[in-house]
């Protein structure tokens, strides 16, 4: 059965929006260093090589945060059905109605069967 501890996956969730950002601010800082490095003269091959770590880091950026965004989807909905799971079970409550029970009288039906 598939199970989810929801506070681990929470904080999961929590450590990569946080790796996320740290992303961000390196493909910020990188994007600012290429700028700066096109103005100088002869720095034309290490302008290219770190154009291609940036689009490599734009990927990575993309990719981790789409995971983060799946897991945050997994934990609402995880959590949603879990909830729906206890509503529903708190709902099926079932009440009978109290019959009324007594004592037959079989003493007419002795005499029928004496007779067999």
């Amino acid at each position: 059965m598939f199970s989810l501890i929801t506070n681990q996956a929470i904080q999961e969730c929590g450590q990569m929006e946080a790796q996320v950002a740290e992303v961000s601010v390196q493909i910020a800082e990188l994007e600012y260093a290429i700028r700066e490095l096109r103005y100088m003269s002869g720095m034309e091959e290490s302008v290219a090589r770190l154009e291609s770590l940036h689009s490599e880091m734009e990927f990575e950026h993309f990719a981790l945060k789409r995971m983060m965004f799946g897991l945050n989807k997994v934990i609402l909905s995880y959590i949603s059905c879990e909830n729906r799971i206890c509503d529903n079970g708190e709902q099926n409550v079932f009440h009978y109605a109290r019959r009324e029970t007594g004592e037959n009288d079989f003493s007419n039906i002795s005499d029928i069967l004496n007779g067999i």
